[in-house]
Formats: structure tokens, sequence, C-alpha cells
């Protein structure tokens, strides 16, 4: 079985991130996504966990469609969007097979993209391309190679587990390591690219880099996370897409 069907479940488990509240940070990200489109509309949302974005999106007037691997945060996304009065549609599935219809308007993919090799992420680019509507723009966040090279090796301490920091040079992949007390650890494994590299992976997907925003890093030494800083030193970066 492939990494990516055990590990969120897993690392909810022990961190509880996928059945979590609306963080002031999920409120921000749909609000720079609404100015940036200069009104809500139909939103896909990929991987959408716990649905804390696609319910803070849904609180500002988008019409949202969630759509994630595993089947039970579903049940937590209608939960959580019934408690703040809005409606978000649930949709359980692979990326790759699935059909979430469309066209939309905005499309999100947070904290996931890289899963598997680059003729996978070129396919489901493609995919988005077709989700589309004709003015339509993605917001993908995309891990960077460079901070995961830079702080390989680092082990954060939790009551019940450490999480480790890696990196695979020659995959250029980051590896998030979990190390649950008494239990074997497990990892998420992610392809980085810069926003060169992914200017080369969207050739004949039909879709464009228009922007890049620099995301935000977390310092271990001094154990702060700092959310916006150059690109130079970001953890990740959200790519801008529209239709070439």
């Amino acid at each position: 079985m492939h990494w990516s069907h055990s590990f969120y479940e897993r690392q909810d488990a022990l961190t509880g991130c996928y059945s979590a509240p609306i963080h002031p940070f999920h409120t921000s990200l749909a609000a720079r996504v609404t100015a940036h489109r200069c009104q809500p509309g139909a939103l896909l949302e990929l991987g959408a966990g716990g649905g804390q974005f696609a319910t803070a999106a849904a609180l500002v007037g988008h019409g949202v469609t969630a759509l994630d691997l595993r089947a039970g945060v579903g049940g937590h996304t209608r939960l959580l969007a019934a408690q703040h009065g809005v409606t978000v549609h649930t949709l359980t599935g692979d990326f790759s097979t699935l059909d979430p219809g469309g066209p939309f308007d905005t499309l999100c993919y947070w904290d996931g993209f890289g899963i598997g090799e680059d003729d996978e992420q070129r396919y489901l680019l493609s995919r988005v391309a077709g989700w589309l509507a004709p003015e339509g723009v993605a917001y993908v966040e995309v891990y960077t190679p460079w901070y995961w090279a830079r702080h390989a090796g680092f082990t954060r301490h939790a009551e019940r587990h450490t999480q480790t920091y890696g990196f695979d040079a020659d995959g250029c992949r980051m590896l998030d390591t979990y190390a649950p007390r008494g239990e074997e650890p497990f990892t998420q494994s992610l392809r980085c690219y810069s926003p060169a590299d992914l200017r080369l992976l969207l050739s004949g997907t039909g879709l464009g880099l228009r922007e890049v925003w620099p995301g935000g890093s977390y310092d271990p030494e001094a154990g702060v996370y700092h959310p916006e800083v150059s690109l130079g030193g970001a953890m990740t970066f959200t790519a801008v897409l529209t239709p070439a």
C-alpha cells in the first residue's frame, strides 16, 4: 500500500490536525485567495483534510467542493461547516481517477503536492487544467528543496512522538517522519520543486505559472514559525497557475 493511504490517518491520530477548529491561518488564506480572485465563486479544494480551509472559504462566499482521499474527514468537514452555518460539498476519492465536476473558478491544493513521481504530478496538473473555468486560477502549495536540505536531521520531541525532518537529495524529496512511542515510524515523502523546476513540469499540461507567493518558515533553533519569509528561506511557495 502506498504511504499516502496510511500516513495522514496516523498523523491525525497523533496530532489531531484534521479534527481541529478553523485556525486564523485558514481564515487569512481564504481572504487572500478571494481578494486575488476579486470575488468568490465555485472553488475546489484537493486534499481538504478536516475541512478547515474549505469552511473558511465557504464563509467568505465560495461554493466549495472539498475532495480528500480519506472518507472519515468528510464527516468532520460537514460538521465544521454546519457549526459555522455554511455548506461544503464533500467528495472522497483519488485525484487521479475521481471526477469532481466543474468547471471551477478557483482550485486550491495546500500541503500535499508532490506525492509520487514527476509524471504523476504532470498528470494531476493536466486534470487541474481540465477542471478550471477558462478564467480560473489554481493555487498549489509546493515544497522547496532548499529548506528541507538545510534542516535535514532536525528532530522535534512531543509527548507521544518525535518528528524528524529529512531530505532525499537524489530524488529531491522532503521527508517528514513521525515516530510514535513504542510503534514503527511512518514517513511522508513529497517531491520538491523550485519555480524553475515547476515551469518545466508544467510544459504540456495546459497550465502556466503566473505568480509565486513565498510561504513561511519554521526556525528549528528558535522554535518559532515565521508566516512570511523570502522565497530563498521558505519551506513552501504557492504557485498561482492559470490556463496556458
